[in-house]
């Protein structure tokens, strides 16, 4: 096995070490990195846990053989623990390994997670970390003092560091792209959810950083608020990369706010539609206050198959708690629009929330069966460090802070006033059920098939339908992967 300068790691779930996971995609961030690293002629390797079914102890073996002299992992609050097992074993191993950790966590609770871990990782980036890494890289590289490098933090003395804020990326096509090439065959390693791909090659891009909502439930720790793009032919030119070099025929576009600079997402579908890719499709996320019918249209004409939106709830009042600020008007009119173009839709749905009741839940539910929705996500309300609810969200409810049952697909950290654990997932198979075995929504997608590929999907949805139920009935609570249960893992499967 070759030797290199430096290893990416995205480490394993800590409920599910070694299992195949449907759904993954690869980090952007770490071929971001990967490709900085590069670009500074160093040698680099990913190892990708997640995509390859390692273990931790298989992670850290790999990593070794490699015999690097730095390794960067990201992280999660879900398996911010697994990452700081590896990096501890890796470094019990090579005293001379310098460990960096990046990711939303970090950046979000820095003091409280080297304090939590405080002989795992060296050097902590916060925020935005392409530059910030690249100064560090470099100063370690001339054994130079990372102290004056805004944006880092580490622990000196036994004392928690922080140097300051790293900033904003304002031109991010002044960026290398991605190092797809570092990782394992995407064909057979990655792919989107069933309901979020398209019986293809899938892999993801993200195209803009930055969110203006100030949702309490969402962390805009590392992207900040104001949104920045990469231009359309940057753009482009990655999805070129992606089809014509590894094959990839369909695509997510995973930004926050893909549709949000309308001019921009214009000249995109148009370079899309000049391009004349026979059998590229593509998906995104949006914010329903940013779109129109016009918008919609050129969408649909550029390839796009499926749009997903951020519902949440069906209650006003909850959505003034949330501080969503869209209104019920532009829900319904991105729906229909939607549907009126032929795009298929995702809605994403929240229950648990705080201050929730049996009135606002059955709203929600309402909403969900009203709308023109092809599928759907029910999520239970999970409070995320560095979000703004955080810090008040005892006041609602029970409230576990421990950050391994940070999980969105069982109830995790937050149970609302009111409720209990079992009433709310209860509540939550109920409102599946009810969305996808209404007899006018099974004739709908029967009447959509348009090709025989439709066909298996649809049989192949049902069926993992069925069979969530069969689980349902034939299992307990001790049947888990770590906390998860088998219904959870289908769930997630099945509605992400």
């Amino acid at each position: 096995m070759k030797k290199v300068d430096i290893v990416f790691i995205h480490p394993p779930y800590p409920d599910a070490e070694g299992i195949k996971q449907d759904g993954h995609l690869p980090s952007i961030g770490l071929l971001n990195l990967a490709a900085l690293a590069e670009k500074e002629g160093l040698r680099v390797a990913i190892v990708d846990s997640v995509a390859l079914q390692y273990t931790s102890e298989r992670t850290v073996r790999e990593v070794i053989a490699l015999n690097p002299r730095y390794v960067g992992l990201t992280a999660m609050t879900h398996n911010i623990t697994t990452a700081a097992v590896i990096a501890k074993n890796l470094k019990e191993q090579n005293r001379n390994l310098v460990t960096l950790l990046g990711g939303v966590h970090i950046s979000s609770v820095p003091e409280e997670t080297l304090n939590k871990f405080p002989d795992c990782f060296d050097i902590s980036i916060l925020g935005e970390g392409e530059l910030i890494f690249l100064a560090t890289l470099r100063a370690l590289e001339n054994n130079s003092d990372i102290d004056y490098i805004s944006g880092l933090a580490f622990m000196k003395d036994g004392k928690f560091i922080k140097t300051g804020e790293g900033g904003m990326i304002q031109e991010l096509d002044e960026l290398p792209f991605p190092a797809w090439h570092l990782l394992p065959d995407m064909s057979t390693h990655y792919a989107t959810t069933f309901i979020s791909g398209n019986q293809k090659v899938s892999n993801h891009l993200l195209t803009s950083r930055g969110c203006p909502g100030r949702c309490v439930f969402c962390d805009t720790t590392v992207f900040g608020g104001k949104i920045r793009g990469y231009s359309p032919d940057y753009v482009v030119e990655m999805v070129d990369i992606l089809y014509n070099k590894y094959g990839v025929r369909d695509i997510q576009f995973n930004d926050d706010t893909f549709t949000s600079l309308r001019s921009r997402l214009h000249e995109i579908c148009e370079l899309l539609i000049k391009k004349n890719y026979n059998d590229l499709t593509w998906s995104c996320d949006a914010r329903v206050s940013g779109m129109s019918e016009e918008s919609l249209a050129l969408m649909k004409a550029a390839g796009c198959w499926q749009i997903a939106f951020g519902v949440e709830t069906g209650s006003q009042e909850i959505m003034d708690f949330l501080k969503k600020y869209v209104t019920f008007e532009q829900i319904h009119n991105a729906f229909h629009w939607a549907k009126k173009v032929g795009i298929s839709t995702k809605g994403f749905f929240i229950i648990g929330h705080p201050t929730e009741t049996m009135e606002t839940l059955n709203a929600t539910v309402d909403l969900m069966l009203e709308l023109p929705i092809d599928v759907v996500g029910v999520t239970h309300f999970t409070a995320y460090p560095g979000s703004p609810i955080y810090s008040s969200i005892a006041k609602y409810g029970a409230f576990d802070s421990d950050w391994n049952n940070v999980n969105t697909y069982d109830v995790g950290n937050f149970i609302p006033d009111g409720f209990t654990a079992k009433q709310l997932k209860d509540l939550r198979r109920k409102a599946i059920r009810r969305f996808y075995l209404r007899p006018r929504y099974v004739f709908n997608q029967i009447m959509a098939v348009k090709s025989f590929s439709e066909v298996i999907k649809l049989f192949i949805g049902f069926w993992k339908l069925l069979a969530k139920f069969v689980l349902r009935r034939t299992t307990t609570s001790k049947t888990s992967f770590g906390d998860l249960t088998l219904e959870s893992k289908l769930d997630s499967i099945l509605e992400d």
